[in-house]
């Protein structure tokens, strides 16, 4: 790969500190985008059938907070994946790789994604919300143990992608020209990432030991997140102060 010249990052615009390298969107962008959208539809309220009378309309409505909320998750990913792009623009065979990997990642795991937030907006508003999971011999302490194991991992593996991104892209800093500010935004996203890795590998361990009546503590240690991260940034941003941004 080439230096980038001074012309083209003086053309490019600015966000944040950051030079958007990447904003004319290319054809692995278009591909990962289309599979994000082909995810959210797979999350559709009812995917197999339309509502026939009012009734079944405000039945299938119950699943709403549960789309929104898994909804949340692929976007949050979706967005991720963005910001990388856009800014460091990489077209190279790892970025390919990590990119169609990520895309994999998301359509294995937008079900087991949709089906532990319905078991959990189920379990939270006590039946009021979602529709119904648990009629079956399916449902035991141990499968839904299994489950959390499951998600767990489809995380860490979807947090390592967008990691190996930002270090692929540091790995290109000289011809990317790289300011030290985006330097650091590279490392200060990797920070997020990491705390969502330490908090579904301590989800995995309480799936795992923890006794039948407290498998769903589990599922509640992924709210550690509202605190982990802010703290997790802004114990970085003690530690290591952002440099200055300045335009290249």
């Amino acid at each position: 790969m080439n230096v980038l010249s001074q012309e083209f990052l003086s053309s490019c615009r600015r966000d944040g500190g950051r030079i958007l390298r990447g904003e004319n969107m290319s054809r692995i962008e278009t591909f990962v985008d289309a599979a994000f959208a082909f995810s959210f539809t797979m999350l559709v309220i009812s995917i197999d059938q339309i509502p026939r009378s009012p009734e079944e309309l405000l039945v299938l409505s119950r699943d709403i907070p549960a789309f929104v909320f898994s909804a949340a998750i692929i976007g949050s990913i979706w967005r991720s994946h963005v910001t990388w792009s856009r800014t460091f623009g990489l077209q190279d065979g790892v970025t390919v790789l990590l990119s169609l990997s990520l895309v994999v990642l998301v359509l294995i795991f937008v079900y087991p994604i949709k089906l532990m937030i319905q078991a959990s907006v189920l379990y939270l508003s006590d039946g009021a919300f979602g529709m119904p999971l648990f009629d079956g011999d399916g449902w035991t302490p141990s499968s839904v143990a299994s489950l959390f194991v499951y998600f767990s991992l489809g995380l860490i593996v979807l947090s390592a992608v967008l990691i190996s991104l930002y270090m692929n892209a540091l790995r290109f800093k000289r011809e990317l020209v790289l300011s030290d500010f985006e330097i650091y935004f590279c490392k200060y996203a990797c920070v997020r990432w990491v705390v969502v890795v330490l908090t579904a590998i301590v989800s995995i361990l309480t799936a795992l030991y923890a006794d039948d009546s407290r498998t769903s503590t589990a599922g509640f240690v992924y709210n550690a997140l509202l605190v982990a991260i802010p703290a997790s940034e802004w114990t970085y941003r003690r530690l290591m102060p952002a440099p200055v941004s300045v335009g290249v």
